[in-house]
């Protein structure tokens, strides 16, 4: 639609050749907005009107001719009278609006109209449109006349339709009937396993019997989560309401935060009213139409992670050589092992939001032994290995470095220690369930300890000497005495050269000396008979 604004409205009372001010263009705006608002609505309100065009279904009194059923609009839309007291409908210009923003009927009341035009209101049968039109009247008033008065407007129908009336009302009135609305919820529960079970609820505020919860698979609900998949993936799902299923958690961090909604809709509860409403002064309409009701609910929830997380321990002797009686401990690195499905930080317990706190492991640690040999490593314990001792060591910080309780070497051998972790050891309360067991290998070399006693010191003993030589022998004495003569020898021949004859002691008498000297020269005697 084009706008067609006259210059006069502008340059109305002003010269041709002046321009109109600013104090006169804002003067002129109101009428400017006024005309628009007025093709803007002007244009959209004869698509929302519509027309009584007369009869619907029920019927007609043959003594006075009064109508006792449904009325039908230009729009194929069918309903009950309200106003018994006003002319009818037929030939008025109708709009509809929201009953509930008219006032004019208490939540109970409003709520056994809105099941009455829900059930019976668009009906074709003609007891049945009579019994609901008669039965609105009786809620919205009877103008000083009787059930059975207006019921005899259906002349050989009367008795079925007065009680089908009050069947109607006692319907409204009695369990799952009228209410005055529906309310969803979502439930998050943590199942025996430690995962969550997602659940919705839908109760409805009957006029009965007051809020109920409805029985399990009343209606389907449209199930979205947010941080979890359902077990196939999934993460929008029809749910009946009721049930609960598992969701697994899309992050594995020791705590996480996921959510699901609940979306209800085309609900056939609550006192929501369409009326046909004339400004003129004729009688307005309740309209058939199927108005549904809509729950939705949200829930979330920050709690630790469900999923199981794997303890893994590196375990390392604390000697590996010992003297028997020696004090030994192992000294344990604990930490975790990631993968699919496990959670990839050590688990945590506490209240939704926190605050949390590591879950206690046990580590049960066996020192086997003695054995006469170094132990082989193999997965498995072997049965019937001896124990010297066990000790625990509980794991309170989460991963770290902890050392365990000590364990004395009774005598020599080889020692090898062993450990383990069993979820038992830990209460389900307190995290049990979220532990997998883990055991250590049999025989590894950094858990072995060699326990030996101290070596004596050697004393030398006397050797006797032998009394026979090998050949060997006999040549190795014949090359040392041959080296020792021969050296003897070249001492003599060095010590004449070094050491000269010795002389006569100078201080001698001379004519002793002679005298020694004459003795010294004596002629040979020959003996008789010598020669």
């Amino acid at each position: 639609m084009t706008l067609h604004i006259s210059s006069s409205l502008l340059t109305r009372r002003r010269p041709l050749h002046r321009r109109p001010t600013l104090r006169h263009l804002l003067a002129a705006l109101p009428v400017l907005l006024a005309m628009l608002l007025g093709v803007v609505f002007g244009a959209a309100s004869p698509a929302a009107a519509l027309t009584a065009t007369g009869v619907g279904f029920g019927h007609r009194s043959a003594t006075d001719g009064r109508w006792l059923g449904s009325w039908a609009f230009d729009d194929g839309t069918v309903g009950f009278c309200i106003n018994l007291d006003l002319p009818i409908p037929p030939g008025h210009s109708y709009e509809h609006v929201d009953g509930e923003s008219l006032g004019w009927f208490t939540p109970e009341d409003a709520a056994r109209l809105a099941y009455l035009s829900r059930n019976w209101g668009a009906s074709q049968d003609a007891d049945e449109a009579a019994a609901g039109q008669l039965a609105t009247w009786m809620i919205t008033g009877l103008n000083g006349q009787t059930p059975e008065r207006i019921a005899a407007r259906a002349g050989a129908a009367a008795g079925r339709v007065l009680a089908r009336a009050n069947e109607m009302l006692a319907a409204a009135d009695g369990p799952g009937g009228a209410s005055r609305g529906a309310n969803a919820s979502v439930h998050l529960d943590r199942g025996d396993d430690g995962y969550d079970l997602v659940r919705t609820e839908l109760a409805v505020d009957s006029i009965s019997s007051g809020i109920t919860t409805l029985p399990p698979g009343t209606h389907a609900a449209t199930v979205t989560l947010e941080g979890a998949s359902f077990e196939d993936g999934e993460v929008v799902k029809e749910l009946d309401n009721g049930e609960a299923h598992r969701i697994i958690p899309s992050a594995d961090g020791a705590v996480v935060s996921f959510s699901a909604s609940a979306s209800y809709g085309e609900l056939p509860y609550g006192s929501g009213l369409t009326i046909a409403l004339s400004q003129d002064h004729v009688q307005s309409v309740l309209v058939a139409r199927p108005i549904s009701a809509a729950a939705e609910a949200v829930a979330d929830r920050t709690r630790p992670t469900p999923l199981p997380f794997q303890p893994v321990v590196v375990t390392t002797t604390s000697h590996a050589m010992a003297v028997p009686g020696t004090e030994i401990v192992d000294h344990l690195s604990v930490g975790i092992a990631t993968g699919t499905g496990l959670a990839s930080e050590w688990g945590v317990v506490g209240p939704d939001g926190g605050p949390y706190t590591p879950i206690a492991a046990t580590v049960r640690s066996q020192l086997l032994g003695p054995f006469g040999e170094a132990p082989v490593e193999s997965p498995e314990t072997p049965i019937g290995a001896p124990v010297v001792c066990e000790v625990v060591t509980t794991i309170d910080q989460g991963p770290g470095d902890y050392t365990t309780p000590s364990c004395v070497l009774p005598e020599s051998g080889y020692y090898v220690w062993v450990e383990r972790i069993e979820p038992s050891d830990t209460a389900p309360e307190d995290g049990g369930g979220m532990i997998l067991p883990w055991r250590s290998a049999f025989g590894v070399d950094s858990e072995t300890t060699l326990a030996e006693e101290p070596a004596k010191p050697m004393i030398a003993e006397p050797r006797l000497a032998e009394t026979g030589t090998d050949e060997a022998t006999m040549i190795t004495l014949a090359i040392a005495s041959a080296t020792a003569l021969a050296l003897g020898v070249l001492l003599l021949a060095l010590r004449g050269r070094v050491f000269p004859a010795v002389r006569q002691p100078s201080g001698l008498n001379p004519r002793r000396a002679r005298g020694r000297a004459g003795r010294g020269r004596r002629r040979a005697t020959a003996l008789p008979g010598s020669r």
